[in-house]
């Protein structure tokens, strides 16, 4: 991967999100997206590892990046490429769960998952990004979030990262 350049993760932050299925294609929409997004790069190195870029770049560049994730297959075994994290919504599915604990080095051990309030997070494959009046959306083309509303929504997505 490193011939391409650094893998790295994105980070999308939006107010809400629709979940909608329409002729068997599910897409989601972030709606008010905020302006920038992160990305967080080569942690294993002694360099500069966060930076932010503006949201408005992003459809091109990421659908850009994918187009070549194809072409060299570079996607991972499981077929995911997005976390979506949300702070309430629709989806009660038990897939759909965060840990527990944090899983952190000082923190005790604990792998279990378990379902909160109305929070949760869903592992998706995102395809085909587009951004119209501030709110960006995605198909869905693997995974699963049930179709409705969802507030306080983060996404955290993959690419490569060109100097």
């Amino acid at each position: 991967m490193n011939k391409y350049g650094e893998p790295a993760a994105i980070e999308i932050v939006a107010s809400s999100a629709t979940v909608a299925t329409a002729n068997g294609k599910s897409t989601i929409t972030l709606h008010d997206v905020d302006k920038l997004a992160g990305v967080i790069f080569a942690l294993h190195k002694d360099s500069r590892n966060f930076d932010a870029f503006p949201v408005a770049e992003l459809p091109k560049a990421w659908n850009s990046c994918n187009t070549m994730k194809d072409e060299m297959k570079l996607w991972h075994k499981d077929g995911l490429n997005s976390l979506v994290i949300f702070h309430s919504g629709a989806d009660a599915d038990p897939k759909n769960t965060f840990r527990a604990k944090a899983p952190l080095v000082t923190a005790p051990k604990d792998a279990t998952r378990t379902l909160g309030g109305d929070e949760g997070v869903g592992k998706l494959m995102l395809v085909d990004a587009q951004l119209v009046n501030n709110n960006l959306s995605f198909d869905i083309k693997g995974g699963k979030l049930t179709t409705g509303d969802y507030k306080r929504v983060r996404v955290i997505t993959e690419c490569v990262l060109s100097d």
